[in-house]
This record gives structure tokens, sequence and C-alpha cells, in this order.
């Protein structure tokens, strides 16, 4: 099996648990603003206005891919928007400041972001409601 040059390790993963959890809290709330602030979501338009700024949107139903001007990126789930996909993590994450040290810890890209996704389940694991 290929291991695709992936250099997250559990002892890696322990470390980046304070930041990993900063950066889905902060992917999270975003998502929700986004998505929350879409009329229909079955009907989106090209652009929203949301957490003070317009957000270009590229929707691929369930999702949408949602960029300020800033280059911001966020990929929301249009119906579940605690789902986390590694790889629009890892792109929000490069897109704005603050998660440098999960960025560096991910050489190899979607195969680290996931592999870390993978060592901390209850991290990354959507919240229960109810």
């Amino acid at each position: 099996m290929a291991d695709f040059g992936v250099t997250m390790t559990p002892e890696t993963a322990a470390r980046l648990r304070p930041d990993l959890e900063r950066l889905i809290a902060e992917f999270r709330a975003l998502a929700h603003a986004l998505v929350g602030a879409l009329p229909n979501p079955d009907d989106i338009s090209d652009e929203v206005f949301a957490v003070g700024r317009t957000w270009w949107l590229h929707h691929h139903d369930p999702h949408v891919l949602c960029e300020d001007d800033d280059g911001v990126t966020v990929e929301a789930h249009l119906y579940n928007p605690d789902l986390l996909d590694p790889w629009f993590l890892l792109l929000y994450a490069k897109s704005v400041t603050g998660h440098e040290a999960v960025v560096e810890a991910c050489p190899a890209g979607f195969h680290d972001i996931a592999r870390l996704l993978d060592l901390l389940p209850e991290v990354s694991e959507p919240p229960q409601r109810g």
C-alpha cells in the first residue's frame, strides 16, 4: 500500500490537537454562517453577503464552495455544515492566518490532513445535536 508521503504521526497529531480543534471550530462557524445566509440552499445565486463581506459561490450540490475577495475559501455542506472534507479544511487553513501549525504539519497535503483527522476522530466528528 502506498503511503503517499504521509508524515503525520500519532505524536504530531497529539501535539496539534488544540490547533486542530480551533481550526475546525472556526471552519464550522463560518460554514454555518455562510449556509445560514443563503435564502434557499436549493436555489443558489452567484454570491452572498455574510460575516461582513461578499462571498462568491460555486454550487455543486450538496456543497457550495465560497470564496471572498481575499481568497478565504470555505467548502460548506448545504444540509450539514458540520461535515468536514479534509482537502477543503486544509485549503481553508491555507487561505487564512492563524493555522500555520496545521498547514506546516501537512506537507503531503490531503494525505496528511486526512491522517490527522483519522488520528483524532473525536475532534473531527460532527457535534451531536439533540
